[in-house]
């Protein structure tokens, strides 16, 4: 009568685990719209970080022309400050964050309170806004306009061309961005 496993046994069955692991692993399926979504997500919460640590604020009278901001383009984006004149720098890697490609997604569209826009700033609060700053003229503008505070959610749906779209949520007053199921 045995009251444990020999140690040949044991070293059997690790070896049938890791033969089944090395062929059950690479089949398991990813989802690389989800995994962008996470990534944009990322992006967008770094871009809020740089507003709130940046203060833009100067006696120049367009100095609110400078926040910090997100710029989609199709299935790509980059966050700029200065008047679209500089570039984030990537933190892992020290390059611009200029035209990234988002892999494995073919558009980024726009709903809710940022319908039909490209652009999300972020002004020194960390609250989003929505629109060009480029030809704002005011540091904050009527709802509606350019560079207006965002006043209803704003919707980023990333799509892959098929019936996989993940939707990006991000919140008015907070600018709290989330992935929605």
């Amino acid at each position: 009568m045995k009251k444990a496993f020999t140690l040949l046994e044991l070293v059997f069955v690790i070896a049938v685990i890791g033969i089944l692991a090395a062929v059950i692993l690479p089949r398991v399926k990813t989802n690389p719209v989800a995994e962008a979504a996470v990534y944009l997500l990322s992006q967008i919460r770094y871009t809020q970080h740089l507003a709130i640590i940046d203060d833009k604020f100067t006696q120049n009278n367009t100095w609110y022309k400078d926040r910090w901001q997100i710029v989609l383009n199709g299935n790509s984006f980059s966050i700029v400050s200065d008047n679209n004149t500089r570039f984030a720098k990537d933190p892992q890697t020290n390059s611009n964050i200029n035209s990234v490609v988002l892999k494995g997604v073919t558009s980024v569209t726009t709903s809710g309170g940022c319908a039909n826009q490209s652009i999300i700033s972020f002004d020194h609060l960390g609250r989003p806004l929505v629109g060009s700053l480029a030809a704002t003229t005011a540091a904050y503008t009527a709802a509606g306009n350019n560079g207006a505070l965002l006043t209803i959610d704003c919707n980023l749906t990333l799509a892959n061309g098929s019936d996989e779209n993940v939707t990006i949520t991000i919140r008015p007053e907070t600018g709290y961005a989330s992935i929605e199921p």
